[in-house]
């Protein structure tokens, strides 16, 4: 081998292993927050059901915050559930999964 692809490797090695690691590092620093978002989402998802449920409400409806609130396990006056990647909740309708604003597979749940 040549003394240029030896240092062009020396060179290339080192950056091209950084990138693989910062890679690697930032999708196990979201991986517990997606888990905790999508952890969320069911909760709010058992929330709207269990409110449908008890109030005989149809797939056209739409709960609020409110309407839910003493449904997902943290109280009547508690908070509730907030993304940990700073993303908003969106209830939508009875039958229809809540949804993240984040969106895709880490912050969704499946039916």
């Amino acid at each position: 081998m040549s003394k240029k692809l030896l240092i062009v490797i020396g060179v290339v090695f080192p950056l091209v292993a950084a990138g693989i690691l910062l890679v690697v590092f930032i999708r196990a620093r979201s991986t517990p927050a997606s888990s905790a978002c999508i952890n969320n989402l069911r909760q709010i998802d058992e929330a709207k059901q269990q409110w449908a449920l008890e109030k005989g409400a149809t797939t056209n409806q739409s709960p609020s915050w409110e309407d839910i609130r003493a449904y997902v396990g943290r109280g009547a006056q508690a908070e509730l559930a907030k993304c940990p990647e700073g993303g908003t909740y969106i209830l939508g309708r009875i039958g229809e999964p809540p949804k993240c604003s984040i969106g895709g597979p880490s912050h969704s749940i499946s039916d």
